[in-house]
């Protein structure tokens, strides 16, 4: 009797780690599989994919979808470069191989002549000047790259002043592709002047 017992608590354990296995196979096997375990949870597994496609559909489908109209990117941008230097601030217009469209600097602007040359609104406003020239000019997407030993705040205000210039209107499509500073630094190069005794 006792010997039934112990052969039936022997078989008892024995179907119980076997279950535990299978459970964890299954547990695994759906994890290798999204799909059957959302489906068990009761939870819908389509992609992404399934969604673009359907917004793509719909936007083949609807006549008066043009009205948001996908911007073209071109291969070869503009590339202005937006220099600060303490006395002074250069916009300068070029194309991807270098060669000078358009430039101004402070001392172009009327009201800028004779006085200093970097006062407060002196960067911004050969930006703007130079950002509605290149409106003339038809440029579509353009790169700026900015260089100076200033503070990034002004070469932001130079950078929206330029693209002010450049847009008419708020709707019109953002010109600026992407936003590059160019200020060299250096790697403990040069001994810096002596500092001036006041």
């Amino acid at each position: 009797m006792q010997a039934l017992i112990r052969n039936t608590s022997k078989l008892r354990a024995l179907i119980t780690n076997q279950a535990l296995v299978l459970r964890s196979n299954a547990l695994f096997s759906s994890s290798a599989f999204p799909g059957s375990r959302d489906f068990e949870m009761g939870r819908n597994s389509r992609s992404m994919n399934f969604v673009r496609g359907i917004i793509e559909q719909d936007r083949r489908n609807i006549p008066g979808s043009a009205q948001f109209p996908r911007y073209t990117v071109e291969q070869n941008p503009d590339i202005v470069h937006i220099k600060l230097i303490r006395n002074n601030a250069f916009v300068t217009v070029t194309d991807s191989k270098g060669n000078k469209k358009i430039g101004a600097s402070s001392g172009c602007l009327s009201e800028m002549k004779g006085g200093p040359k970097l006062s407060r609104y002196a960067a911004d406003a050969t930006a703007e000047h130079v950002g509605r020239l290149a409106r003339n000019l038809g440029l579509k997407s353009v790169v700026m790259k900015v260089k100076g030993f200033t503070y990034f705040k002004k070469k932001k205000q130079a950078i929206m002043s330029w693209k002010e210039g450049f847009n008419s209107s708020r709707g019109d499509e953002n010109p600026i592709m992407y936003i590059e500073d160019t200020t060299r630094r250096p790697h403990n190069g040069c001994r810096l002047p002596r500092k001036r005794r006041v």
